[in-house]
């Protein structure tokens, strides 16, 4: 009782500061002030109509979106490989696939940049795809081999032993069954790129630049509500996307017990 008493204070305790955003971005003041003293949709009609905001984030949820792509496949090879071959040196090559995830997104950003700069790939689309594909292969990684080892490879042997293929065992056996891991997957690697900002700092300009970017300028030079109701607008986009693999899970097992 005390426990779960003491999970949900200190859930409150990170969740709050986050939440107080939200009524912010309705206040009908040009400056922040808690609680809002009157209710306005300037802000959000503001960020709507600055051109500026607009670009950055739809070129967000481009690089996003290419990025789950992109990671989406990397990753599911990688969790084939480690979950149904036996090869030498596997530990190490599960530990380099979880490496980003463990290493300071400051120091991934300085060697990308100069990795980078040879290959003119700063300031650039692709170069933000491949930099942020790098820091979501790690979440694809773990989420896509957790769900293959889920999967009886008793059926896989079956049916090639009716005479399937390796490619169509994965599409008919095995991909149906982790549909929910790779949705999952796919999601937490579009949040992951279209939250990233500190190696975006280092590989971005001005041709590339992304929303978080923009509200990182935006917060040094002129602090507005406007802030507040793009931040509302991730938070809901971040809590639907996260809501999104628990229905698509229960309607799979739904149609699975039916």
């Amino acid at each position: 009782m005390w426990l779960a008493i003491i999970a949900i204070l200190i859930l409150l305790f990170i969740i709050l500061p986050i939440l107080v955003l939200i009524p912010l971005s309705f206040t009908s003041l040009n400056y922040f002030k808690f609680p809002p003293t009157g209710f306005s949709l300037k802000w959000y009609q503001d960020f709507l109509q600055n051109e500026e905001w607009v670009e950055c984030f739809f070129r967000s949820l481009e690089v996003a979106c290419l990025t789950a792509i992109l990671a989406i496949i990397i990753g599911t090879l990688a969790s084939l490989a480690v979950t149904r071959i036996n090869f030498k040196h596997k530990k190490a090559f599960m530990a380099l696939m979880v490496a980003p995830m463990v290493i300071p997104v400051v120091i991934i950003g300085v060697a990308l940049y100069n990795f980078y700069a040879p290959l003119k790939l700063n300031n650039t689309i692709m170069g933000l795809v491949l930099s942020h594909t790098l820091i979501a292969i790690p979440i694809v990684f773990i989420t896509l081999t957790a769900g293959l080892k889920g999967v009886d490879s008793n059926i896989e042997l079956a049916a090639a032993g009716l005479g399937s293929k390796p490619i169509g065992v994965f599409f008919k056996i095995i991909l149906p069954q982790i549909k929910p891991s790779m949705l999952s997957a796919c999601l937490f690697a579009f949040i992951t790129s279209l939250d990233e900002i500190t190696v975006t700092i280092f590989l971005s300009g001005t041709k590339t630049k992304t929303l978080p970017i923009a509200m990182w300028e935006s917060m040094r030079n002129n602090i507005t509500p406007t802030i507040a109701s793009v931040s509302t607008i991730l938070i809901f986009g971040t809590i639907i996307s996260f809501m999104l693999p628990e229905l698509f899970r229960l309607l799979f097992r739904k149609r699975n017990l039916g």
